[in-house]
């Protein structure tokens, strides 16, 4: 079992993968921050008011593709670059992956259908029961 665990984890503590993903996720979050603030508000797919419930619904699989993406990333890392894996360069590919796969994504996305979400049905939901946050109107 611990070869295993080395082969997949590499010469890094599972500790040191969950820190990396975690700055990487905040960077994630943060760059979809940006876009949700520059969402057409008159769409009827998104709700008028900002609301953090459904950037995070909407983006769902976007954030779970992230992470799975970051950890092969990380992953071989060491391997590409010939150097270890720091936190910085760790909030650095969140920040890239997340500005880059949008494209690759709207690509896939093109594709596959499953990967549409009913965007209409959460926005009545926000709407009739108050649950988004933010009062910004953005």
């Amino acid at each position: 079992m611990k070869e295993f665990r080395d082969l997949v984890l590499g010469n890094v503590s599972i500790a040191y993968y969950l820190a990396a993903e975690f700055f990487a996720l905040l960077a994630l979050i943060l760059s979809l921050n940006i876009s949700a603030k520059k969402r057409d508000v008159n769409s009827s797919t998104t709700p008028v008011q900002y609301s953090f419930l459904f950037m995070v619904w909407d983006n769902t699989k976007r954030i779970v593709m992230g992470q799975i993406v970051l950890f092969l990333i990380f992953r071989f890392t060491t391997e590409f670059l010939q150097r270890q894996l720091t936190m910085w360069m760790a909030v650095g590919i969140g920040f890239l992956l997340s500005f880059g796969i949008d494209r690759a994504i709207a690509m896939i996305r093109a594709k596959f259908d499953f990967l549409d979400m009913n965007r209409e049905k959460l926005i009545n939901k926000i709407s009739n029961t108050g649950t988004g946050t933010g009062t910004n109107g953005q």
